[in-house]
């Protein structure tokens, strides 16, 4: 699915590869949990799609959250709202780490 071209050759892929594997599933009793999860992926398909054609993924918004909570506990409370900022960008940047390398050594 992640090399469709477009939206739509993606939803073909997914009703494509559920039906094939729906097929090979169907009448084993060993396989009754992927089957499940077959069921699971076709309730779902029109979100798996949409996520696909967004752009940012989840680990980014998790690596800025964690910049937040850095800058968040280390100042121990900011007198405005622009020092906060200023710290998450010194935290994130390059040149943030730049600086936290030359203190080490």
């Amino acid at each position: 699915m992640q090399k469709a071209a477009t939206p739509r050759a993606a939803r073909w892929r997914i009703t494509n590869n559920l039906r094939v594997t729906r097929d090979a599933v169907t009448g084993q009793t060993l396989l009754t949990s992927m089957a499940k999860a077959l069921t699971t992926l076709e309730r779902h398909a029109e979100q798996v799609v949409r996520r696909w054609i967004s752009g940012p993924i989840n680990a980014r918004l998790e690596g800025m959250n964690g910049l937040f909570q850095a800058a968040r506990s280390s100042g121990r409370g900011y007198r405005n709202g622009a020092n906060f900022i200023v710290m998450i960008y010194l935290i994130g940047s390059p040149m943030g780490r730049m600086l936290n390398q030359t203190e080490s050594t």
